[in-house]
């Protein structure tokens, strides 16, 4: 008698960075209850995947989880998946972080679980063609994947009730295709409706193969999913039915699978990952287009729109969002060191090899729906085990201070990146800007902030019809609002918030109209290309930047040298040669670690870093955060204003849509009459709080 085969698998996965809070949460409103429930309904089978650090972390703080768990593998009634143990897109990896990534998860699957993996979960099913090679390599014989990119070779959903084999260079692995409409069913339909769809297919006659491939978090993580799982009973009513129909549904594993019937073919996958990302990583624009042109193609030939109408892939983020690019270009750079470092020093460069890993997990990278780059716990999270393992490194290889001069991002222009043994400051000529200042000891970089850019979904904030409703919804489905009046902080920025951007404004420009993104820039230097050099004097380190602008038809110039010295301390001048009437502003943007909390000291004034506030004739002022036990100190040769006000984004996660406070925007203003030469120097000094 032929059979319907249902492959279930449910990906659990928690970003590296998480709050702690956030983990034992999803623990106890999903993660547990669902293993609970599954010891319910002994006759089920299902498939696990758990990336790395979230099976860590189960295994330290809630063993019974690993033992239940253990239980369900004895009896053959789970499969588990390996993958990449820190959850980061493979593709996009150094070559030897790809394997040893798998290798490791496998290897802790096989000790904990007592379980060999076969299988692996791809993070964001980011799929490339050239990645059969090196997933064989790992020892990986297959991998779910999404229907959409089956449907993207020209499939359709009567070839996809199966799996297939995929190659690269002779080197095979098998490749299943998870089902879009069932992750749309599964627990957002009803049981009837989604067992009245497995009888549509099961009616086709053979044995049909089903993959519902999905976040295990949507089974009591996302919102209202819990009381709807669980305390309204849906997932147990689920795998009750299946059970109920077990004469003509099977539930299996894809290894159980693949041993028993053959494949149905050969394909091979274009670039891809599953078809929501696709609109995620386009442009904010084109993701709005991408939406109208889909529905309009709906309405004439129904589901194959989705097939026929791409959108981008998930390297697109690296361009849409710099930030993302550049902590991506810096893990490569250190991942060479620390390979390096591991020939000179096994023990301690496994060490840097583990802190380097841990940087590569994927969340912060990208944004769509869940809040990904845009969270700063998250962001910073990836820059402090980049600097650990970098500080690691670069103790090995005792090649402190270096320079080195590149196009290290890939956009065209040259970089510069600074390591001494207190810091590491990465500066480029686009601008003539600074985009990374970071602090070993602390493990933390300063300049990690988040531009104010457009996303599609603030077209929809004034659709808060959904935030009402009592009915449960995919994530992708629904809009909810956090915070009324989200409206009002939608503003833009014209340039990336890099640090040390040199500001030419009108006399009568407030506070207001720059935190507002309304004002003129008279001058052409924010976007201007710098010349961009080093040097050295001493043991300390120069970098020099210089601009020939106009402003007002006239010509201005602009120097500016920064000394890196050995304690830390940063001097930074400026030489401008030209005239100039109005005012002139440097503009530094600091984060620390996101927190709103940090206090801004100026005399005997202190305020918290989130406020809006403006001094006149300072000549000295400190940022200090007690967490990082950190005060960072400015003082200045001439007098100038001191303006601050916060960077704060909207944007969307899994909870909805927020305001999310990303750092805070120094600008150091003097009113200019240039006729001729001005020299403008201030300092930068890192102390411990006491």
């Amino acid at each position: 008698m032929s059979k319907l085969h249902l492959v279930l698998a449910f990906h659990n996965h928690q970003p590296v960075g998480n709050f702690d809070h956030v983990l034992e949460d999803s623990y106890s409103k999903a993660y547990l209850p669902f293993l609970e429930t599954l010891l319910n309904h002994p006759r089920l089978k299902v498939v696990l995947h758990y990336s790395g650090h979230l099976l860590s972390w189960i295994q330290k703080r809630h063993p019974e989880a690993i033992e239940i768990i253990k239980g369900l593998v004895k009896e053959d009634r789970v499969e588990i998946l390996s993958g990449g143990f820190y959850e980061p897109i493979l593709s996009v990896l150094p070559e030897k972080d790809r394997i040893l990534q798998i290798t490791e998860l496998s290897k802790f699957i096989k000790k904990n679980l007592d379980y060999e993996p076969k299988g692996m979960w791809l993070a964001e099913r980011v799929w490339e063609p050239h990645m059969p090679k090196f997933i064989s390599q790992a020892g990986i014989e297959y991998v779910p994947v999404d229907d959409y990119h089956f449907k993207l070779t020209g499939l359709n959903d009567g070839d996809l009730l199966g799996y297939y084999i995929t190659e690269d260079g002779g080197a095979r692995i098998n490749v299943f295709p998870g089902s879009e409409k069932l992750r749309y069913y599964i627990p957002f339909k009803s049981v009837e409706e989604t067992i009245s769809y497995f009888r549509d297919i099961h009616m086709r006659g053979g044995n049909p193969l089903l993959t519902m491939s999905d976040d295990g978090e949507k089974f009591g993580g996302w919102p209202k999913t819990h009381k709807h799982c669980y305390e309204d009973r849906w997932l147990d009513n689920f795998f009750t039915a299946l059970e109920a129909t077990s004469e003509w549904i099977e539930t299996t594993t894809f290894s159980e699978y693949s041993s028993r019937f053959q494949p149905a073919g050969r394909v091979y996958l274009p670039t891809a990952s599953y078809r929501e990302m696709g609109e995620w990583a386009l442009p904010s624009e084109g993701t709005l287009e991408y939406e109208y042109v889909l529905e309009e193609m709906e309405k004439i030939i129904g589901e194959r729109s989705k097939q026929l109408l791409r959108g981008g892939i998930w390297r697109s983020f690296m361009v849409k969002y710099p930030e993302s690019n550049h902590i991506h270009k810096r893990m490569f750079m250190i991942s060479r060191k620390v390979y390096d470092a591991c020939k000179i020093n096994s023990k301690k460069g496994r060490e840097a090899q583990i802190e380097l890993w841990k940087s590569q997990c994927n969340d912060a990278y990208w944004h769509g729906v869940f809040g990904g780059l845009y969270l700063p716990h998250l962001r910073s999270s990836l820059f402090r085990y980049l600097l650990k393992a970098e500080e690691i490194a670069n103790n090995i290889l005792k090649n402190n201070p270096s320079v080195e001069q590149a196009d290290f991002d890939c956009d065209g222009y040259d970089d510069i990146v600074v390591n001494t043994e207190h810091l590491a400051l990465a500066a480029t000529e686009k601008s003539g800007s600074l985009t990374e200042l970071s602090l070993y000891k602390q493990n933390v970089n300063i300049f990690d902030i988040l531009t104010r850019r457009p996303e599609a979904y603030h077209s929809k904030i004034a659709q808060t019809a959904n935030s009402g409703s009592d009915s449960t919804k995919t994530i992708h489905d629904q809009l909810l609002v956090k915070e009324n009046g989200l409206a009002s902080y939608l503003v833009y920025d014209d340039y990336r918030r890099a640090s040390l951007l040199d500001h030419f404004l009108e006399y009568n420009t407030g506070i207001e109209a720059l935190a507002a993104s309304e004002y003129e820039e008279l001058g052409d230097f924010i976007e201007g290309i710098y010349s961009l050099g080093h040097s050295k004097k001493g043991k300390n380190i120069l970098l020099s930047f210089s601009k020939e602008g106009t402003i007002r038809q006239e010509r201005v110039k602009i120097d500016k040298t920064l000394e890196l010295a050995g304690s830390g301390k940063i001097k930074i001048e400026y030489l401008l040669e030209g005239t100039f009437s109005g005012l002139f502003a440097i503009e530094m943007n600091i984060s620390l670690l996101g927190s709103p909390h940090a206090l801004v000291r100026v005399g005997d004034k202190t305020l918290q870093i989130k406020n809006t506030a403006a001094y006149k004739g300072i000549n000295e002022f400190s940022i200090e955060d007690k967490f990082l036990n950190l005060s960072a100190y400015f003082s200045f040769y001439n007098n100038i204003d001191l303006w601050h006000y916060p960077v704060e984004t909207v944007s969307l996660s899994e909870q909805g849509i927020e305001r999310l406070y990303q750092g805070t925007s120094f600008l150091f203003v003097s009113e200019m009459e240039l006729r001729g030469r001005k020299k403008l120097k201030f300092e930068l000094d890192f102390r411990e709080n006491k």
